[in-house]
Order: C-alpha cells, then sequence, then structure tokens
C-alpha cells in the first residue's frame, strides 16, 4: 500500500491534470463539431499552430514592444489570446471550405494538418534559422495561480490549486458548455442538427450558422492547447510539438459520447496516462520508447471499445 501512495503521489496527479490540458480543450472542441454533426479531424494541425503563434507573438511583444518588456507575463498572455484567435480563423476557414464549397471533410483536415506541420517548421527556419526546436530566454512561462483557501481543503485542496489560467479555463469551458447544451435553446439546436439536419431545417434551425460556431469555437480551443504547449507547460516550440493530441481528444470525445462532462473525464483519464507513463519511465528500467507508446495503445483500446459499443447499440435498435 506504502508503494501505491509513493507512486501515485501528488506531483504525479498535478503532472496527469497538466498533460491533460490540451486534450481536454480538444476533446470539447471535438464533442462540440460531433454534436453539430461535423467530423473535425484538424485539431491536431490547428494545436501546432496554436502552439506556434503563441510563442512567435509572445518573443516579438516580449523584446519589440516598451509595455512587453515592461510586462513580460503580459506578452504571454497576449500570445495565448493571439493563437486562439488564428485557430479560430483557421476553424473559420475549415468550416467555409466545407459548408460552402462541400469539400469532404476528411480531405480538409489531411491537408490542414500537413500544412501545419510544413509551415511551421518553414517558418522556424525563415525567422529564428532552427529547424527542429526553439526557445529563447526572455519568454516567460503562464504564472502558476495559488489560491490559499482553496489549497487549505482537506484531501482535495492540493490537487485544486497551483495551475496556470488555461488549465482553468479548461476546467470552466466544460461547465459553461455543460450548461449551453442541456439548458439553453442554442445548446438543442445544435443536437438537433447532429441529430437530423433536414428535419433541424424544417424546424427552422440555421444548420450553417450552427456548424460555423462549432468549427470556429473548436479551432480557437485547439489554438489555445497549443499555446499551452508552448508557453504554459514550456516556453519553446519544436517540431511537431502536438505530437497527436489532437487525435487524442477527438477519441476522447468519442469515448465520452460527445458530451461535455464525459469528454472532460475521457480526457483527465488520457492525461493521467500520459502522467503515469512519466512516473513509470523514471521509476523502472522499461525502455522509454515502450513507455511512451501506452497512451496510444491505450488510444486504440478506447477506440476499440467505442466502437464495439456501438455497433452494439445499433444492433439492439436495429432489432426494436
Amino acid at each position: 500500500m506504502l508503494e501505491f501512495l509513493n507512486f501515485f503521489n501528488i506531483n504525479v496527479i498535478n503532472s496527469s491534470i497538466r498533460l491533460a490540458t490540451p486534450i481536454v480543450l480538444a476533446a470539447l472542441g471535438a464533442a462540440m463539431c460531433n454534436k453539430a454533426g461535423v467530423l473535425n479531424l484538424a485539431i491536431d494541425g490547428k494545436m501546432l499552430i496554436g502552439a506556434f503563434t503563441a510563442i512567435v507573438t509572445t518573443y516579438f511583444y516580449r523584446n519589440f514592444t516598451s509595455l512587453g518588456m515592461a510586462y513580460p507575463v503580459l506578452a504571454t498572455y497576449l500570445g495565448v489570446l493571439t493563437a486562439m484567435l488564428v485557430g479560430g480563423v483557421f476553424g473559420l476557414f475549415f468550416a467555409w471550405m466545407h459548408i460552402k464549397y462541400k469539400v469532404h471533410l476528411v480531405i480538409l483536415a489531411i491537408a490542414i494538418n500537413m500544412l501545419a506541420l510544413e509551415v511551421t517548421v518553414y517558418l522556424m527556419r525563415v525567422l529564428f534559422k532552427q529547424a527542429g526546436t526553439w526557445s529563447h530566454p526572455s519568454i516567460v512561462q503562464l504564472p502558476s495561480i495559488n489560491v490559499a483557501w482553496i489549497s487549505s481543503i482537506p484531501l482535495i485542496g492540493r490537487f485544486l490549486t497551483g495551475y496556470n489560467a488555461i488549465v482553468y479555463f479548461s476546467w470552466f469551458v466544460a461547465i459553461a458548455l455543460t450548461i449551453m447544451m442541456y439548458k439553453t435553446s442554442f445548446g438543442r439546436h445544435i443536437q438537433a442538427v447532429g441529430e437530423n439536419i433536414e428535419a433541424a431545417e424544417a424546424a427552422g434551425i440555421s444548420v450553417k450558422k450552427v456548424q460555423y460556431f462549432a468549427l470556429v469555437f473548436s479551432g480557437m480551443l485547439a489554438g489555445m492547447a497549443g499555446a499551452f504547449l508552448s508557453v504554459g507547460h514550456l516556453t519553446l516550440f519544436t517540431r511537431d510539438m502536438s505530437s497527436g493530441r489532437g487525435w487524442i481528444g477527438n477519441a476522447a470525445a468519442l469515448f465520452g459520447f460527445n458530451s461535455a462532462p464525459g469528454s472532460f473525464f475521457a480526457a483527465l483519464f488520457f492525461g493521467f496516462a500520459d502522467g503515469i507513463a512519466l512516473r513509470l519511465q523514471n521509476v523502472t528500467n522499461l525502455p522509454p520508447y515502450i513507455v511512451q507508446l501506452m497512451p496510444n495503445l491505450l488510444t486504440l483500446v478506447i477506440l476499440a471499445i467505442v466502437s464495439y459499443r456501438g455497433k452494439i447499440r445499433e444492433l439492439k435498435r436495429t432489432q426494436q
């Protein structure tokens, strides 16, 4: 029992919550799109673009504006907001190409993901003469927020404080989406579009507006998730920094049945898998590549379970 407690110490839990944050944001965005009837497989690419945008904006604002020089943290927050904006713009482009020109969602997602990978590497070479990893000592990480009265809560207090603003924002988004989806007319419109587009149009619901909103909002969340990677969790950018977290977010949304609470807790589950994998790498002699494979293998297992459960439900529905 003591060994178990030593393995799952507070540092592992706090680290897991941080690792889960970009997956939470990706999962919430994917769930929103799935509810609106549009499969968004470009989240990983938008996350990568967000990571690059955040650190580049932070660097230039920090070093070439008087306000950024005086208030370094302000430059970092501006980088996060810019990443959200750019992610939203890519979400708008994604929506425009699909809704107006009927470009296939999967083809469009592949194009954006490939474009994000190549463009970020190209711009890193052009701007900073680096090809793999870039960082700068002037860039300040998003500060952690410690709330004394929360940390004093017995048992759970230490798990709920000491994170940066993006972590707390992801929790807020999960709660806000839950309320919106089940307590507002717009949330019901989103669900109606996802369940039956023709019926939603017949009821006077603007399907295009709903899907535009879902894709733009998802892009903004993906941009923020990327910003967390480059200026929230670390202070650097590396090639393919998203490392498939957008895809894991898609899997978490499916595992959570496209509900905000379900997607949130599924993403936390994946984050804890990452945290446990890192802990195993530190305390065991397992080869690093085996430990790093664990979250991806877990994703495949969960997708298989979700697919199987979906087939069972469909079979029961046809038998009724």
